[in-house]
């Protein structure tokens, strides 16, 4: 039978390294007597740093996690670098704008295990060569989408983006990010709108859809990686308030592409809040999109109120499967 002492013998044999030189195997040291001691102390600080990461919801969620050994090595593979330092390294040089209130901190490391899955998937669409002219003259017909069942109205969505540069993906949220969506240059041809299902209802998801593509579209050379979480509003309450302005400008134009300011103008002074789901219904469709795009946007307005028209929306199932 080999002993311990023998394994160790070969491995400095092969590594060139003194007899009296302890070596590290996986968790494990192994002596020049051959004995065994603990975990070190960096292989602690590794697995201490890899709990930080909701790995249980992110396996819970079918998150694109490679083999490893230990806790660490999945999490460094799934990031695709080499130690955590690697890794603080690169999450700091990143050039993230991310829309968080005061009231609310996420967990950095949930966000950036989030934003990586969402990376993944999306270098799994094949993507064209961004195409600006092309994209804005699709609005139309992605805006018309909302009147599909969600499902089928994203995947045409994510075919009709693709070939114009922006992959789209949906991600489900992890715990401590609450994030609603983002919009990433993942390259200079290529672009990712990443989207939760933490939303409820259709035009919830719908309006973040069109806020992020309004980042790809207005916002690149100032925001070229926006996160955005579920803040209702940009008020005082916004750790970064330069973040204001670019934030006012995608929701105006999420809001304005969905329904046409001088359409809801003439609408609102025909009916105003004595409008009636009929009459909500036939607006929807003379201006090509789904009524509960519609009664979201009276209830943002406050024309409605939040339990109004509700009969209107798709409410969202996505029954999404997790591991026992």
């Amino acid at each position: 039978m080999t002993t311990f002492i023998q394994i160790s013998d070969r491995l400095r044999a092969a590594a060139d390294i003194e007899a009296e030189t302890p070596i590290t195997v996986g968790a494990t040291t192994v002596g020049p007597d051959g004995r065994l001691f603990g975990p070190t102390v960096e292989s602690r600080q590794w697995s201490a740093w890899a709990h930080n990461f909701p790995l249980k919801e992110m396996k819970q969620l079918r998150f694109s996690l490679p083999a490893g050994a230990n806790d660490a090595e999945v999490v460094l593979g799934f990031f695709g670098v080499a130690s955590p330092k690697h890794w603080q390294s690169a999450w700091q040089a990143t050039p993230v704008a991310f829309r968080q209130t005061k009231v609310f901190e996420a967990r950095t490391e949930a966000v950036a295990a989030w934003v990586r899955e969402a990376e993944i998937i999306a270098g799994q669409v094949p993507v064209a060569a961004f195409d600006e002219g092309k994209l804005r003259a699709s609005l139309d017909q992605l805006r018309r989408l909302t009147r599909e069942n969600v499902q089928d109205g994203l995947d045409q969505a994510q075919m009709i983006c693709s070939k114009f540069g922006v992959a789209v993906v949906l991600v489900p949220e992890l715990p401590r990010t609450r994030i609603s969506g983002c919009a990433k240059w993942l390259s200079d041809k290529h672009a990712m709108v990443g989207l939760t299902i933490r939303y409820k209802w259709a035009d919830q998801l719908w309006f973040t859809f069109f806020h992020e593509l309004a980042h790809i579209l207005l916002h690149r050379e100032h925001r070229s990686f926006v996160i955005d979480n579920a803040a209702d509003h940009m008020g005082d309450d916004v750790v970064d308030p330069e973040m204001a302005k670019y934030e006012e400008e995608a929701d105006r134009f999420a809001g304005d592409t969905l329904v046409p300011p001088t359409a809801l103008t003439e609408f609102l002074s025909l009916h105003g809040r004595a409008a009636t789901s009929e009459e909500i219904h036939v607006f929807a469709k003379s201006i090509g999109i789904g009524p509960g795009i519609v009664v979201g946007r009276l209830q943002h307005d406050a024309v409605l109120t939040r339990w109004q028209g509700n009969t209107l929306k798709q409410k969202l199932e996505w029954g999404f499967v997790t591991k026992e």
